[in-house]
């Protein structure tokens, strides 16, 4: 028993080291997810999904970049578009109301004038576009 131990003891003694690095990442809705592997990637062997740029880059590009031009820009709010889309469209809304109903999405909703409104989901994404009198 003993020849025996003497022989597999150095195998465990001889195991290769091994180390690993834990990022402590953002997850969705700002909960802390720790991963072993960079935050800028959605998972092992994948693309990042928001490529991280120098600020000099970010600072120089157009606030809004798919409405840039004047000659591109829709003339009403659609379905799918962002808030700043709306923005870039109508401007600032003249009131907000926010929404929490029983099946828990929130939703806002913004106001401009009497006769327009636009709804958006959790996400800042329209959902509902109102015209009274058109």
């Amino acid at each position: 028993m003993l020849k025996w131990m003497w022989a597999v003891a150095p195998l465990f003694l001889a195991a290769a080291p091994s180390s690993a690095e834990i990022f402590k990442c953002a997850g969705k809705d700002g909960i802390v997810v720790y991963q072993n592997f960079r935050c800028e990637l959605d998972s092992l062997g994948s693309l990042p999904s928001a490529p991280t740029k120098p600020a000099a880059i970010e600072a120089a590009k157009p606030a809004n970049i798919a409405l840039a031009t004047s000659a591109d820009r829709p003339k009403e709010p659609r379905v799918g578009m962002s808030a700043d889309d709306v923005r870039a469209i109508w401007g600032e809304p003249t009131d907000t109301f926010s929404d929490e109903p029983g099946d828990g999405g929130r939703t806002e909703t913004w106001a401009y004038g009497a006769d327009r409104t636009v709804r958006f989901d959790h996400r800042s994404r329209v959902i509902a576009v109102s015209k009274q009198g058109s």
